[in-house]
């Protein structure tokens, strides 16, 4: 529970050459990172260049976002400018990063291209991060639309796994699509990397305090108290659980560690299964028949009633009755149905088509 991990302090005189050099040492990494698989020299000039922009881009963004009102300029700073680094947004990068780097080894032991693969990963990020950011708004519309502007105040929180789930197999289908390649041999070598990195997303939330548990028994062992800059206490005191002031939380389940640990396991299931799939798209239905069931209980357990339930909008009278599911465990119902019809349809074929 250390929302904040630790502070950086630019001073105006060196604050741009600290951001260009942030921008190339991502350019760097991937020119690096492609030529280690044996591709020409242009290809990682090409890539070193789009990560470079691209990276500079979302660090400028950041900082416009993160800064002081009339001190977020990194390149025009007129005093220093303190930038915190929050626990979950590096647990969060580092997910991406890792199963980014999984999901392309997972395709070079497969057989496919990495190249396209590697892309692949980079359009399922914008996708996850946008869809998961589209899922929370829905279900907070009341909130959102009073304050328009909100919506894009991305850094202050508010994403849905869900959301983003969808939105990545949706953009991976059009991706697949175009490029001619395969969705069920390249879904089954990327979905293990799924598993990993959301496990490590959930450690992002249990230190911000976000996607919190509802009360539990104090005497329980691994019980959770949130300090006052939680996510969860702010809620508690909003909600009139705890008093302003109050040193830390009510005892609450760590939903989050719990699913972190259950997509672990997911994870090492996943791998174990690997070598002993029989079809394509086992892999992917597997992952969804042990996702979506997880998803659910530790839904049951969750006490953040901001993430939205399905018929809130019947009135008071539907709020805390048993019928009305939250959004997730709505959408499990569906990924675990989507699951056992993949087992059912693709089960059939008991010969693993050419992956080419």
């Amino acid at each position: 529970m250390l929302p904040v991990l630790f502070t950086i302090t630019l001073q105006p005189s060196w604050a741009p050459f600290v951001f260009l050099a942030a921008a190339l040492a991502l350019g760097a990494w991937q020119v690096r990172s492609v030529r280690a698989v044996g591709e020409p020299w242009p290809k990682a000039w090409q890539a070193g260049a789009l990560w470079a922009v691209g990276g500079g881009a979302v660090l400028y963004v950041l900082v416009r976002a993160l800064g002081d009102a009339g001190n977020n300029d990194i390149f025009h700073l007129s005093r220093p400018l303190a930038i915190p680094l929050h626990t979950y947004g590096l647990l969060i990068a580092t997910a991406f990063l890792v199963a980014m780097s999984l999901a392309g080894r997972a395709a070079e032991r497969e057989g496919q291209n990495r190249d396209r693969v590697m892309d692949l990963t980079f359009w399922i990020l914008i996708a996850a991060m946008v869809g998961s950011r589209i899922l929370f708004i829905i279900v907070n519309w009341d909130e959102y639309a009073k304050t328009p502007a909100k919506i894009f105040a991305f850094w202050e929180g508010g994403l849905v796994f869900y959301g983003g789930f969808i939105g990545a197999v949706l953009v991976s289908v059009w991706y697949m699509r175009r490029h001619k390649m395969p969705f069920f041999p390249v879904a089954d070598a990327l979905i293990p990397s799924v598993a990993i990195g959301h496990a490590i997303g959930r450690l992002g939330c249990f230190a911000a305090g976000c996607c919190w548990g509802g009360a539990c028994d104090p005497h329980l062992p691994w019980a959770a108290k949130f300090p006052p800059e939680s996510l969860a206490y702010q809620s508690q005191v909003a909600n009139g659980i705890i008093r302003l002031g109050a040193a830390h939380t009510i005892p609450i389940h760590p939903t989050q560690l719990y699913e972190s640990l259950g997509e672990l396991f997911i994870f090492c299931a996943l791998l174990f299964w690997r070598g002993r799939k029989r079809f394509h798209g086992e892999l992917l239905a597997l992952y969804l028949v042990l996702y979506a069931p997880l998803r659910a209980m530790v839904e049951t357990l969750r006490g953040d009633e901001e993430r939205g339930r399905v018929f809130n909008f019947l009135g008071p009278w539907a709020k805390g009755a048993w019928w009305n599911l939250s959004t997730s465990e709505l959408i499990s119902v569906g990924i675990f149905a989507t699951g056992v019809a993949l087992f059912a349809l693709l089960g059939r074929r008991r010969e693993m088509p050419a992956t080419a």
